[in-house]
């Protein structure tokens, strides 16, 4: 990560540090993205249809860049940089219904963030959620995703990471996702 601190002490974090689960079932970087790809494809749950919510994998095409402020989360024992505006798919395990809520609602609620990895979880797991940093300005690479498309970001390094569900933008009809019907 590039560090620059201007003449006012402001501190920049040039660099992002996106995830995605690729189809290898391991978390990739965006930020070392090379300029041809051949074929790489990101995990995503679509919710566009609330009556029949599906994972799939969807080629990685079209990069947006942004500049927002971070936040650093506290995922169960893993720690994630997310953009502030972004939002999160929260559930309990007990509760059939999950629901996209914004980073900047979740602090010191006892929140529980909805863990899936689609390729070799079992069931879900529901993992604590905090925020425990903020960064003021963050240079951002992000797929581009429709609506209703919530991305799969990896928690933790290696094969078969823990996946966190994480959305830009969403309509009120796709907030709610039932995640029985995806299985």
């Amino acid at each position: 990560m590039e560090i620059t601190i201007d003449r006012h002490d402001y501190v920049t974090y040039n660099r992002s540090n996106m995830q995605i689960l690729t189809l290898d079932n391991v978390k990739y970087d965006l930020d070392t993205l090379p300029e041809e790809v051949d074929d790489m494809r990101f995990n995503i749950l679509d919710n566009s249809d609330p009556s029949n919510p599906d994972y799939h994998w969807i080629p990685l095409i079209f990069l947006e860049s942004f500049n927002s402020p971070a936040l650093v989360l506290k995922i169960g024992e893993h720690k994630i940089r997310m953009p502030v505006d972004w939002s999160i798919l929260i559930g309990e395990p007990d509760v059939g219904d999950l629901e996209v809520l914004p980073l900047t609602s979740i602090n010191d609620r006892g929140f529980k963030a909805f863990q899936f990895n689609s390729l070799t979880d079992f069931r879900p797991s529901f993992l604590p959620i905090e925020i425990v940093d903020v960064y003021q300005d963050v240079s951002w690479y992000s797929p581009k995703l429709k609506n209703g498309q919530l991305l799969a970001v990896p928690l933790n390094e290696g094969a078969k990471p823990e996946c966190c569900y994480f959305v830009k933008d969403i309509s009120r009809n796709c907030e709610i996702v039932n995640y029985t019907l995806s299985f």
